[in-house]
């Protein structure tokens, strides 16, 4: 956070806020085109599970966390089309677990007659 975000922070709320650390958390994801999955970890250490927001696109996700002065954000692509969806996730012990089905790009085709 600037200086200028911090004044303004404080010209909204009229009191000084914690200072916040932004960190981009540890992310691993693993593709398994045969189920047609992917499935993806990330370390939040420390977060409760009402401070996380996890927002899904077909070709990435945007995570944001915080607890205390740290800020978890990022975003990273899920190195396939998923169907939003079908996503699922969980959190347990400062893990979260997120399970995404890859898009079948024949599931939008339209047979064609002739």
């Amino acid at each position: 956070m600037t200086m200028v975000e911090k004044q303004e922070e404080k010209v909204k709320t009229g009191k000084e806020s914690k200072t916040k650390y932004r960190v981009f958390p540890d992310i691993y994801r693993d593709i398994d085109y045969d189920n047609q999955t992917v499935e993806v970890e990330i370390a939040l250490p420390g977060v409760s599970k009402e401070n996380i927001a996890l927002k899904a696109l077909p070709g990435w996700f945007q995570i944001s966390a915080s607890r205390d002065e740290i800020e978890y954000c990022g975003n990273s692509g899920w190195g396939a089309d998923i169907v939003p969806e079908k996503t699922t996730a969980e959190y347990k012990e400062g893990l979260l677990k997120i399970h995404a089905k890859i898009r079948n790009p024949l599931d939008d085709a339209k047979t064609v007659s002739f």
